[in-house]
C-alpha cells in the first residue's frame, strides 16, 4: 500500500475523476552548465521578431554565433507539480510516471479538464493502467519559479530539476509523503521529450523506461515552428496573465464610464508577471498551425488551448537542439508523433487514403517522407541516437489523425492506450 499524506491526497481528489492528487510546490537545489549569450534580451514585439529571424536563418546556427561562454548557474527554485495516484490500488510496488510538458503548455497538457477531463492523459494513466505520476511546471514556466529569460532559464537547468525530481521520487524524500519509487519511467512532449533525452543521456540509470511523443532528432524543420508560432512579448499578448496589470484597478477605472462589460469574465487572480524575453505565439490561428490537425479537434479545445497557453523563453530557443547525437541510455525507448491525412479541408474527401505524419517541428509536417525506403519515418531513425537498446526495446509509433499537440485531438485516448501499454509490455506496470 502506498504510505501518504492521505488526509491532502483526499481532500485534492476532484469529483469529475476518480484519480487522487496532491499539488505540491517543491523546491529544489540544483546547478548546471548554461550559455552565456551575447545579445540583448528583447525589449518590445519587434524585437521578438529580430530574435526569431535570426534564430531561424537557414544557413547558420545562431546559438554557436551569439554563444559567449558557459558558466555555472546555481539556485534553489520552487517547482509546482501534481502527484496522481489511482484512486483504488493495492500495489506494494508502485510505479511513477514522470510527465514533461512542451513549449506552450504547462502541467495541464497532462490533466486537461476540458469536457470533463475527457482528454486527461493523467485519468488513463492512473485508473485504466494503475501507474502514479508526477506533472510539474517546468522550471521558468508556470507556477514554477521564473527567471532571467536569456542566461538563467535554459534548457540544462530544467533537466537538472527534472533529476532533482526523480531523485525525490526514487529516495523518498517527495514532500507529502512516504513513498520509494523503485520504477521510475518518463514521458516528455515536444521540448519535454528533448529535456527527457538528454536526462538519461547525463544518468543513464536515472530511467527505468522513457517515452518521446512529438519528437524526433532531426532539427531541420524548427525553424517552421519559430516562424509560424509568430512569437511576441507574452506580457504583451495576454496583459492580465503574463503580465502584471491588476484586474480590480482595471475594473475600478472602467466603472467611472460604465465599461466594466470589457473585463467581465477576466480571472482576477494576480498575473505571472513574465518579464520581456518571454514570448508567445501571436494568437489561436498561430496555436492551430503549431499544434492543431483541423478537422480532428474540437475547436473548443482549440479556444482552451489559447486560454491556457504559456510562453517560452529566448535561451528555451537557443538551447532546445542541444542534444547529444548519442545518447549513452540502454533502457525501453518509445517515439510517438501524430499523423493526418494529406488535406488538411474537411470539404476535400475520399482524395487519398494514405496518410502523411504531420508533426510540424520534428518532422516538418511529413513524419513518412524520410527519402529513405528503407526508413518507415523520421521518428524510426532514433532508434540509431540510441546504440545501447537492443531493436526489441525500441518502438517507433505513427498515431494516426493527430497534430503535434497530441493529447488535443479527438484520438488522444488512443495515443494514451499505446503508451500505457508499451510501458507495460516492459514490465514497468505497478505491481
Amino acid at each position: 500500500m502506498y504510505a501518504q499524506s492521505a488526509l491532502a491526497l483526499v481532500l485534492l481528489a476532484g469529483s469529475a475523476t476518480a484519480k487522487v492528487c496532491m499539488n505540491t510546490t517543491v523546491p529544489v537545489d540544483i546547478s548546471a552548465r548554461t550559455g552565456v549569450f551575447n545579445i540583448a534580451v528583447p525589449q518590445t514585439n519587434l524585437d521578438a521578431t529580430t530574435f526569431i529571424q535570426n534564430n531561424t536563418q537557414q544557413g547558420r546556427n545562431f546559438t554557436e554565433v551569439a554563444l559567449l561562454d558557459y558558466v555555472t548557474t546555481s539556485g534553489t527554485y520552487n517547482i509546482s507539480t501534481q502527484f496522481c495516484m489511482p484512486s483504488a490500488n493495492n500495489a506494494t510496488s508502485p510505479t511513477v510516471q514522470v510527465l514533461t510538458h512542451g513549449i506552450g503548455f504547462d502541467k495541464t497538457y497532462w490533466d486537461s479538464s476540458y469536457n470533463n477531463f475527457n482528454y486527461s492523459y493523467v485519468d488513463i494513466a492512473t485508473d485504466t493502467y494503475k501507474y502514479c505520476t508526477l506533472s510539474y511546471d517546468r522550471l521558468g514556466i508556470g507556477n514554477s519559479s521564473h527567471g532571467e529569460p536569456l542566461n538563467e532559464i535554459q534548457s540544462f537547468l530544467e533537466v537538472a530539476a527534472l533529476a532533482e525530481l526523480t531523485t525525490m521520487l526514487r529516495n523518498g524524500t517527495f514532500p507529502g509523503f512516504n513513498q520509494t519509487f523503485s520504477k521510475v519511467t518518463h514521458v516528455g512532449h515536444s521540448f519535454g521529450s528533448a529535456q527527457t533525452y538528454s536526462l538519461v543521456n547525463m544518468y543513464p540509470n536515472i530511467s527505468d523506461g522513457i517515452v518521446l511523443t512529438g519528437f524526433s532528432m532531426n532539427g531541420s524543420f524548427v525553424g517552421f515552428f519559430g516562424a509560424g508560432a509568430d512569437f511576441v512579448q507574452a506580457n504583451l499578448n495576454q496583459p492580465f496573465r503574463f503580465g502584471n496589470v491588476d484586474t480590480a484597478t482595471v475594473e475600478a477605472v472602467l466603472n467611472m464610464f460604465s465599461l466594466t462589460d470589457l473585463v467581465a469574465g477576466v480571472d482576477p487572480a494576480p498575473g505571472l508577471n513574465y518579464p520581456n524575453g518571454y514570448l508567445t505565439n501571436t494568437n489561436v490561428n498561430a496555436n492551430q498551425y503549431l499544434f492543431f490537425l483541423p478537422g480532428y479537434f474540437d475547436p473548443g479545445v482549440l479556444l482552451a488551448g489559447e486560454q491556457t497557453k504559456q510562453p517560452v523563453t529566448i535561451g528555451e530557443l537557443l538551447t532546445l537542439g542541444s542534444l547529444p547525437m548519442m545518447n549513452t541510455y540502454a533502457g525501453p525507448v518509445l517515439v510517438l508523433t501524430g499523423c493526418e491525412s494529406p488535406y488538411y479541408s474537411v470539404a476535400i474527401t475520399n482524395v487519398l487514403t494514405a496518410f502523411v505524419a504531420n508533426d510540424l517541428p520534428y518532422c516538418g509536417g511529413n513524419c513518412l517522407a524520410t527519402g529513405n525506403a528503407s526508413l518507415p519515418s523520421i521518428p524510426a531513425a532514433v532508434a540509431m541516437n540510441f546504440p545501447m537498446v537492443p531493436s526489441i526495446n525500441f518502438t517507433a509509433y505513427i498515431q494516426p489523425n493527430s497534430g503535434h499537440g497530441i493529447n488535443f485531438h479527438y484520438n488522444a485516448t488512443g495515443a494514451y492506450g499505446v503508451i500505457n501499454s508499451f510501458l507495460n509490455s516492459k514490465g514497468l506496470m505497478s505491481s
